[in-house]
């Protein structure tokens, strides 16, 4: 009976997380533009 009771509070739980919006998408937003790499310099 509590393995069936974790089961089903586990899987609920992982359904519950699963249909959140994620906002982690508009965070990569800064990531994703480009680098001039002819800005950077090299250290010797």
């Amino acid at each position: 009976m509590k393995r069936l009771l974790f089961c089903a509070l586990a899987c609920a739980t992982l359904l519950a997380v699963s249909c959140e919006p994620n906002s982690t998408s508009d965070e990569d937003q800064l990531y994703e533009q480009g680098i001039d790499k002819t800005k950077i310099k090299k250290k010797i």
